[in-house]
C-alpha cells in the first residue's frame, strides 16, 4: 500500500483490515471504469465505511478531488479586494495560504469570510481546520469555500515545510513550491507577439537535482536573466503542470528566481531500460538492435515531417525510440550495434501497450560505432 492510500486507510483502520480496504480500493477503480484514480477510490470507500470528513495532506490535494478537508497553518494573507458583479452589486476577496509538513495551498475567502481578514480575526500563523472545494486556480491546484465549506480554529502545532522541495517529490497541479536544482540545460530566449501586439519573452530550461530533472519555463524580464550550465537557481513560489505528458515548473507575477551560491550535486542518470515508466524524462544508454524505415507526413500546418523508429537495447532489456525531425538525419551514419545514449527522452505509451522513448527537439542523440 503506498503512502496516500495509507493515509486514508489510517483513518478507518479501525473498521477494516489493511487487505480488505486494497481490495475495496481496486473494486471501486474497476467500477468506475478507470475513471479515478486509487486515491480517490480509497477515499470513496472511505466515505461508504462512515468517514465523510476524511482529513487529506495539503500535498495531495488535487483539482479533481472535490470537497476535501485538512489542517494547515496560515502562512500568508493577502488584502481584501473589492470588485462589482454582473448585477452592480459588490463583492469582496482575499486569500490565505494554508501549509502543512507536505505542502502549501491557497484557499480564496469571498465576501463576509474575506472581511475576517479586516477585523483581525483571521491571521498568519493561525492553526485551521478546513471544509473547501478543491479546483484548479491560475497558479495551481487552490481551495474555494463555497457553498457548505468553511474553517475553524483548531489548538493544533502543525508545522509547515520549510526545505525546498527535490524535483523527484513533485507532483502535478502544486502550488507554491520552493525548489533549489542545477541548471542543465540554459534554453534558449525568444520573442513573441502578444495579443495587443506588444513584444513578450519567453525561455525554457531544464533543471537538474540528484533525484531527476525538470523543465522551467521563464517569462520577460525573468528570461532575459543571464543562465550558465551548472549554476544552482532557487525558485520560490513556482506552480508544477502536466505539458505533453511530462512536468513542469511555470512561474507567474509572484514567483521569485534567483541565483544561489550553494553547491549541488547533479550527473546524468541513465535509466536501466526495465526502470522506464510512463511519464518520465529519461536518459538511456544501449545499443542500437533495430532500425526502422523513415516515414513522412504531413503536419497540421501542412509542413511535411519524418520519423523513424529505432529500437535500443541494454542489459536490463530492449525499447523502441521513436526519432522526429532532426534526429532523423542522423540515422544515415547509424547500423546495428552502434552505440547509443539519449538524453531527455520522454517515456510514453507505444503501440501494443507496450513503451517507447518519444526523441523530440528536447531530445540529444550521440550514435558511436561499437569499438
Amino acid at each position: 500500500m503506498d503512502s496516500e492510500l495509507e493515509e486514508i486507510y489510517r483513518q478507518v483502520a479501525d473498521s477494516i483490515s489493511p487487505e480488505e480496504f486494497e481490495e475495496r480500493v481496486k473494486e471501486k477503480v474497476a467500477l468506475m471504469a478507470g475513471l479515478c484514480d486509487s486515491r480517490t477510490a480509497a477515499m470513496l470507500v472511505a466515505r461508504d465505511l462512515g468517514s465523510p470528513d476524511l482529513l487529506t495532506k495539503i500535498g495531495s490535494i488535487r483539482p479533481e478531488m472535490g470537497n476535501v478537508t485538512f489542517t494547515g497553518r496560515v502562512i500568508a494573507v493577502s488584502p481584501v479586494r473589492e470588485f462589482q458583479r454582473s448585477d452592480g452589486s459588490l463583492g469582496r476577496v482575499a486569500n490565505i495560504t494554508l501549509a502543512d509538513e507536505t505542502g502549501s495551498v491557497r484557499v480564496a475567502l469571498w465576501d463576509e469570510t474575506a472581511e475576517l481578514i479586516k477585523s483581525g480575526d483571521l491571521a498568519v500563523d493561525q492553526c485551521l481546520k478546513v471544509r473547501g472545494l478543491a479546483k484548479e486556480g491560475f497558479a495551481g491546484t487552490e481551495v474555494s469555500l463555497g457553498r457548505g465549506g468553511g474553517f475553524e480554529e483548531i489548538d493544533q502545532d502543525i508545522h509547515p515545510r520549510v526545505a525546498p522541495y527535490r524535483i523527484g517529490e513533485l507532483k502535478r497541479d502544486m502550488s507554491d513550491v520552493s525548489l533549489l536544482a542545477v541548471v542543465v540545460d540554459p534554453g534558449e530566449m525568444r520573442e513573441f507577439e502578444r495579443k495587443d501586439g506588444g513584444k513578450g519573452q519567453v525561455r525554457g530550461l531544464t533543471l537538474g537535482d540528484e533525484t531527476g530533472k525538470i523543465r522551467l519555463t521563464l517569462w520577460n524580464e525573468q528570461a532575459q536573466m543571464p543562465l550558465l550550465k551548472g549554476e544552482t537557481l532557487e525558485i520560490v513560489g513556482g506552480s508544477v503542470r502536466e505539458r505533453y505528458g511530462l512536468l513542469e515548473i511555470q512561474t507567474g507575477g509572484s514567483t521569485a528566481i534567483r541565483k544561489s551560491t550553494k553547491k549541488l550535486d547533479f550527473s546524468e542518470r541513465m535509466t536501466p531500460i526495465a526502470e522506464l515508466k510512463e511519464g518520465m524524462l529519461s536518459s538511456v544508454s544501449g545499443f542500437v538492435s533495430g532500425l526502422g524505415e523513415v516515414r513522412e507526413f504531413q503536419r497540421d500546418d501542412g509542413r511535411v515531417g519524418r520519423v523513424a523508429n529505432i529500437y535500443i537495447s541494454d542489459e536490463s532489456g530492449r525499447i523502441r525510440a521513436a526519432l522526429w525531425g532532426e534526429h532523423v538525419d542522423r540515422l544515415v551514419e547509424v547500423d546495428l550495434g552502434y552505440r547509443a545514449e539519449i538524453i531527455d527522452a520522454q517515456v510514453k505509451s507505444g503501440w501494443n501497450e507496450g513503451l517507447e522513448l518519444s526523441c523530440g527537439w528536447r531530445t540529444r542523440i550521440t550514435f558511436a560505432p561499437p569499438e
